[in-house]
């Protein structure tokens, strides 16, 4: 079999799972628009990101840390997860006075099933009674999909779109001068509407609610050390624990490690090292970002670059 027909099959497969469900359900096991981990260089921490949040890809993670940018920023990433699957994603955030915009970009699959999803964000810096300094960030995601513009699936094959919509809350304490914490609500109103071309069937689901916390500890400008805990929300969706750090022996490299698991009987553990490299010139910043995550079933690099001004 070729490695184009190996990615279809693939594709199918992980089609097959997230839409095969009666209409008015819910999908117990998230595979229509999974979030496989944005950014080099969160993943090259684990991904225990949601209270560090510094840059552009809180976006994604949290979108209230994006209070904490002090310049413009672009990033985009490129990655084959699994080795099959392509998955692009573009970032642009920018402070505003005491808050924060941005404009993210995700794309993936190909002819089987092609997904892409915008999400705009707007957060705010705050001070709370008996909270002190917090920012509050929302994002409004709106998803697309196509299935079945592949022509070697056959006639009989599923063909169709969909559309949908969601809103997600982030949030971010100062807890002092080195330590932050936060959350994230992924997806906490939502809907996607199916609509099955060939088989002239329409339906709605949901695409699971996700609740992320995170605690991150700076020590002094070099080290930050950092926490997510994913809490069961829904049953074959088990608790996931990460945890991870970036080390910064000199201004210009930053060295990253991590490790994220569930929290189940059947442990599926997962590592992520990486690199970050800055070139800084005046007001200008350049920053590449490698992660490589080592899985059971295929390891898989992330690569990201970023401009600041």
């Amino acid at each position: 079999m070729t490695n184009g027909k190996s990615r279809n099959t693939f594709c199918a497969l992980v089609f097959a799972a997230a839409v095969a469900i009666v209409p008015a359900g819910r999908a117990q096991v998230p595979a229509a628009f999974v979030d496989i981990g944005y950014g080099a260089r969160p993943m090259g921490m684990g991904g225990a990101f949601t209270a560090v949040s510094d840059d552009a890809h809180a976006i994604f993670w949290n979108p209230a840390g994006l209070t904490t940018l002090q310049a413009a920023e672009l990033t985009v990433m490129h990655t084959r997860q699994l080795g099959l699957i392509p998955y692009t994603m573009l970032a642009y955030a920018m402070p505003i006075g005491p808050n924060a915009a941005g404009l993210g970009v995700l794309t993936s699959g190909n002819d089987v099933l092609q997904e892409t999803t915008l999400l705009f964000s707007f957060a705010r810096k705050l001070q709370l009674p008996g909270l002190g300094a917090t920012a509050l960030g929302l994002n409004f995601r709106y998803r697309t999909a196509s299935f079945g513009n592949n022509s070697d699936g056959g006639e009989n094959r599923s063909r169709g779109s969909a559309s949908g919509y969601a809103l997600e809350l982030g949030a971010l304490w100062r807890l002092g001068e080195q330590l932050r914490a936060g959350f994230f609500l992924r997806d906490l109103l939502n809907n996607m509407k199916y609509d099955n071309s060939a088989r002239k069937v329409s339906y709605s689901e949901k695409v699971p609610t996700t609740l992320i916390f995170g605690l991150a500890r700076k020590f002094g400008d070099r080290f930050v050390l950092a926490i997510n805990w994913q809490p069961k929300m829904e049953t074959g969706r088990p608790a996931k624990f990460h945890i991870g750090g970036e080390l910064a022996p000199m201004r210009l490299i930053r060295l990253r490690a991590g490790m994220w698991q569930n929290l189940a009987a059947d442990v599926n553990r997962n590592y992520g090292l990486g690199i970050g490299l800055n070139y800084v010139h005046k007001a200008l910043t350049l920053r590449f970002d490698f992660a490589y995550l080592v899985n059971d079933l295929a390891s898989s690099p992330r690569i990201s670059f970023s401009l600041l001004h």
